[in-house]
């Protein structure tokens, strides 16, 4: 083991512009010498391996005969990761100098954190909800009642604070706590291994904070918005795992029929709403929900709910 303080993971899948943007942000920070870099590449189709080899050479670069998923993806570049502290990013962030030394100093500093997580901003500054509480059958209710955001709004003020878990496009974790859990949960392959990892430190006594002090940019929806609809599937398919894994039978029961019934009513509601969207021009937007609507249903009546990834391959 080297007496790196801090390996940073990249996992990156068809994001070759952004992921260049990312690394030369992070070369571009007075700290990078002290880090280890790593670029796990999900079986990308466009240039991105042919790019990291190019232009930064210095980078750890793993390349996967095909896409593996999120939480196995991030364990294969975590595997040879030497630092005491490991970082998890997005390939489509942009670090600002001094954020990723801030987060690391918070964990050296804070004898019960675990994990930490700067705000994240869109490029146009706005805010992103990047702090939440664990998903269940009460967070979906208020996500279709349109109330979702009340459990997802970030932690106001500038000081860190507790909170139960903080999005995956900046996560930063104690190698100890990373090992104690044993890794990202690879019954996961696209959303929600998040929450879990956060989940299943807190077992173990760890903590998340959410670190307002300090911001990184997130584009975001980058990789889903290649695959849209399957993203959205496979991201009910999660949170159907976390639930039943993190709540028990009962919540994930509860949090199944939940989301049967709101989707009972929207469907018929969209479907009354489509003939008005046709004379305003708008069909194509209700269309999309409306298909969207039907797989989920479809999705919540079928055998087999939780993730396979077969819709992302």
């Amino acid at each position: 083991m080297s007496d790196v303080l801090l390996s940073i993971v990249i996992l990156n899948y068809n994001t070759q512009e952004p992921l260049a943007d990312c690394l030369r942000s992070l070369y571009d920070d007075p700290d990078h010498e002290q880090w280890q870099i790593i670029v796990v590449d999900n079986a990308s189709a466009d240039d991105s391996v042919a790019m990291v080899t190019r232009q930064f050479r210095q980078a750890t670069l793993v390349v996967l005969d095909r896409n593996i998923g999120f939480a196995k993806a991030n364990n294969r570049g975590a595997k040879i990761a030497t630092g005491r502290h490991l970082l998890f990013l997005n390939a489509d962030t942009v670090v600002l100098p001094g954020v990723i030394t801030a987060l690391s100093d918070f964990l050296e500093r804070t004898a019960d954190a675990a994990i930490v997580g700067p705000r994240l901003i869109y490029p146009d500054g706005r805010l992103q909800y990047s702090a939440h509480t664990f998903p269940g059958p009460l967070n979906t209710f208020l996500g279709y009642c349109l109330l979702g955001r009340l459990g997802a709004r970030s932690p106001e003020g500038q000081h860190p604070q507790p909170v139960d878990y903080i999005a995956g496009a900046c996560l930063m974790i104690c190698r100890e706590y990373f090992e104690n859990v044993g890794g990202w949960c690879e019954d996961y392959f696209f959303y929600a291994e998040d929450a879990d990892l956060c989940a299943q430190v807190k077992r173990v006594g760890g903590k998340t904070y959410y670190y307002g002090p300090r911001h990184i940019i997130h584009i975001g929806g980058t990789s889903a918005a290649q695959v849209a609809l399957p993203a959205i599937l496979e991201g009910h398919r999660s949170l159907f795992l976390f639930v039943h894994r993190q709540r028990g039978p009962f919540a994930f029961w509860a949090t199944r029929l939940i989301t049967i019934a709101a989707l009972l009513l929207r469907i018929p509601l969209t479907a009354l709403v489509l003939p008005v969207a046709v004379l305003l021009g708008r069909a194509q937007g209700v269309l999309s929900r409306l298909r969207k609507y039907i797989r989920v249903l479809g999705l919540c009546f079928s055998r087999n709910v939780f993730p396979t990834g077969d819709f992302l391959q």
